[in-house]
């Protein structure tokens, strides 16, 4: 390949990452119940996807802890989940979710995470995603 051809490639490949990182959606994710859970998820839109990067500190090593995009509000929070994701072990959890970021955005949202599947009832963190009209 020549060396202009390549220089263009790489600046459209990362020009192209760079823009999606530019319209990406950090929240923050507040501890909840005592927990001490605390981080950030990032969702980063891929055409008619988004992808969520979850990271959150102080974990208990090992538990799945079930975690979901619901609408509403951390403190108006509308029980059904809207979008499922990966559950986070270990403070990591990535989803691709099948809608666009726009999708996710219009209305306000939150990530919610419970302590485990077993005690789904106790909420650990939440993270409010607001509305991008």
């Amino acid at each position: 390949m020549h060396k202009p051809t390549m220089v263009l490639l790489l600046t459209f490949l990362f020009g192209s990452v760079a823009q999606a990182l530019d319209d990406s959606v950090t929240v923050q994710l507040e501890a909840q119940n005592g927990s001490g859970e605390t981080g950030s998820a990032t969702l980063i839109p891929e055409g008619k996807q988004t992808k969520v990067i979850i990271n959150l500190l102080n974990t208990p090593m090992g538990v799945a802890q079930p975690v979901h995009i619901h609408e509403g509000t951390c403190d108006n929070l509308n029980k059904a989940p809207k979008w499922p994701l990966e559950a986070v072990k270990d403070g990591k959890s990535v989803t691709m979710v099948p809608v666009s970021i726009d999708e996710i955005t219009k209305k306000a949202t939150a990530i919610n995470i419970h302590k485990s599947g077993e005690q789904a009832q106790v909420y650990v963190a939440c993270g409010n995603i607001l509305p991008t009209y």
